[in-house]
């Protein structure tokens, strides 16, 4: 069965990013302004406090609404097999032998695909900066583990430890 590599999972993830970053800044940018808004009041009676105040709310709401939003969304993925720019582009992940993969094995995936982020929250949650440091170090090498996808069986490095791997949505059989 036919795998999918590289070129259509970034494809999928370029779409992803584009929908995270909408949602973001309808969703984050008009909270954070507001919050910022209120900030920016309460600091004194200066001029242009509260619109500045609102300004950098936004701009932070729309990053921190960023972060959230992509978590959760990307968590889909755990639970489903694809993300909406998976579903658009018709592919899917399944077990490496092309049979669907159980929501476990789909939520490893997730966690080491996106080890660098999850390390980065809990090293900021816990004051840990070793962590934080340590999730950029994960994020490089499964920056890099991405373009395993080019290699002849197109697994990235995640599909790999997870024993997964993309095909087209319509070929996964049931498992």
């Amino acid at each position: 069965m036919e795998r999918i590599g590289f070129g259509k999972r970034l494809g999928a993830l370029l779409l992803d990013v584009v929908i995270v970053w909408v949602v973001a800044f309808f969703a984050g940018g008009p909270i954070g302004a507001m919050l910022g808004m209120a900030g920016g009041a309460a600091v004194g009676e200066q001029p242009g406090a509260a619109a500045m105040g609102g300004a950098i709310g936004a701009v932070i709401g729309v990053i921190a609404a960023a972060v959230v939003i992509s978590l959760v969304y990307f968590l889909v993925e755990g639970f489903t097999g694809y993300t909406l720019g998976k579903f658009l582009l018709g592919i899917r992940i399944a077990n490496a032998d092309g049979t669907a993969a159980s929501i476990s094995q789909l939520l490893g995936r997730y966690a080491v695909k996106h080890s660098s982020e999850l390390l980065r929250l809990l090293g900021m949650f816990l004051a840990a900066p070793f962590l934080f440091r340590l999730g950029g170090l994960a994020g490089l090498i499964v920056f890099i583990g991405c373009f395993l996808a080019l290699s002849a069986d197109k697994q990235a490095l995640h599909d790999r430890i997870a024993k997964t791997a993309v095909y087209p949505k319509g070929m996964v059989k049931a498992a």
